[in-house]
């Protein structure tokens, strides 16, 4: 039986809430980059220099990536807090199904509300 202690994720300094819709959208740069190299626009030996902003944007999009919680654990490391928390839930709604049918419990909804408690299967 799995304990109901929550497995332990590192602890993150600054832990991002969530990405920026664009942050790993550096595709678009890139094929405009090669397409005014393609179409002579745009010098070979200047491909280095007008690529930096690109290659920032990738490094950004590393750093948060590495910055996500978790990011460091294993799939099966993962699939397992998976397992564990959906026996916890399992348990917890055992039972909050068991105080929904005691008796002092239905008494009270009965008085409240006029209906049975009632508890998703």
């Amino acid at each position: 039986m799995a304990s109901d202690a929550p497995t332990e994720l590192p602890s993150e300094t600054t832990v991002p809430t969530s990405l920026p819709a664009n942050a790993f959208d550096f595709l678009p740069d890139l094929h405009a980059l090669l397409q005014r190299v393609f179409n002579d626009e745009l010098d070979p030996k200047d491909v280095a220099h007008e690529s930096s902003r690109i290659r920032l944007k990738m490094e950004r999009a590393r750093v948060m990536v590495s910055e996500l919680p978790g990011v460091n654990r294993s799939l099966e490391e993962q699939k397992k807090e998976i397992r564990e928390l959906e026996e916890k839930i399992e348990r917890q709604r055992g039972i909050m199904r068991a105080v929904s049918k005691m008796e002092v419990v239905t008494e009270i909804a009965a008085r409240v509300g006029g209906e049975k408690m009632e508890m998703d299967p």
